[in-house]
């Protein structure tokens, strides 16, 4: 009784390279990424470096600046006026491509670029009142004039030491360099593992 052979079937290769061809564009996608991953947190690893640099300073500079000091005062928290105004602010912009970018500004700045807004909404149109009549008769008017910005140093006296101003500089570099810096570097490490996530699930549907 002769033998009765299945037909094979044939699978079409151009279905089969295109398979392997959707794979190998996807592992050398993941590729691609891992790499710039590796770059961003190199650079996120450099940032936190100067960060913690920059505060050490200012935090030795303080040390040194208590221990030269022959008053009774103590340059610290404990002495601070509860009364204090911030002279360094981040902002947070969102970009048109939903990111979003951190900057440092003074208070000095910042009230330079809201007055300019300001002006601009009125489409030049303004109003003008004696000093006397808008203090009596606006009072919101009154409010919207920015504090006076008091240097903290000066809680201390007119003269201090050199190394109480180094420990300003250093928290200022600190403040507006490494920290908008990190927050950037650390959001783009987030888009950058859901990214990795995506492809990677792609290639085990393949």
């Amino acid at each position: 009784m002769a033998e009765v052979q299945s037909p094979l079937v044939d699978i079409p290769e151009s279905r089969v390279g295109s398979h392997d061809q959707d794979k190998n564009v996807l592992i050398n996608r993941l590729d691609e990424l891992l790499e710039k991953y590796l770059h961003t947190l190199d650079k996120y690893q450099r940032v936190r470096e100067l960060l913690s640099k920059q505060l050490s300073s200012g935090y030795l500079a303080l040390a040194q600046a208590n221990f030269q000091n022959r008053s009774t005062t103590h340059y610290g928290q404990d002495n601070y006026d509860e009364r204090m105004q911030a002279i360094r602010k981040v902002s947070i912009r969102e970009e048109a491509d939903n990111s979003m970018i951190f900057l440092v500004a003074a208070k000095k700045e910042e009230a330079e670029i809201k007055n300019q807004s300001d002006e601009e909404s009125k489409n030049g149109k303004l109003e003008k009142e004696s000093a006397s009549t808008s203090t009596a008769t606006d009072p919101d008017k009154e409010s919207e004039k920015p504090a006076k910005i008091v240097d903290p140093l000066r809680w201390f006296g007119i003269l201090v030491p050199p190394a109480l101003r180094s420990a300003q500089s250093s928290f200022f570099a600190a403040v507006e360099g490494p920290v908008p810096q990190l927050m950037d570097v650390a959001r783009e490490l987030r888009n950058q593992e859901i990214e990795i996530g995506r492809v990677r699930k792609q290639i085990k549907k393949l």
